[in-house]
């Protein structure tokens, strides 16, 4: 199942900054979620709730864009394959917006 939330999750301190859409991931057979940033190839995250992973993968982004500055460009499609990957393999996918202060 994907879902589209409405509503931002805000990087700690972030007042403003840059929005970035995630997918917070859960399979049944792992208490844990997951969540990654599209955009962003290789940027993930998890968390034992969805709220913490959330704030995680905010963290996440910070740091990666901290670190490279370049922003390689994930292609268009990629946000639509790992929806696809992720609920055949029988998870449930959400959309969420960050908002990562940069």
């Amino acid at each position: 199942m994907t879902t589209q939330i409405a509503g931002q999750v805000k990087a700690a301190g972030a007042a403003g900054g840059e929005e970035f859409e995630v997918l917070l991931v859960k399979d049944d057979r792992d208490p844990d979620y997951a969540v990654f940033c599209p955009a962003l190839p290789g940027c993930g995250s998890q968390g034992s709730t969805s709220e913490e992973a959330l704030a995680m993968i905010a963290d996440a982004i910070a740091g990666y864009l901290a670190y490279d500055k370049s922003r390689p460009a994930a292609p268009a499609s990629r946000k639509d394959d790992l929806i696809a990957e992720f609920t055949s393999d029988g998870c449930d996918v959400a959309v969420f917006t960050v908002l990562v202060s940069i």
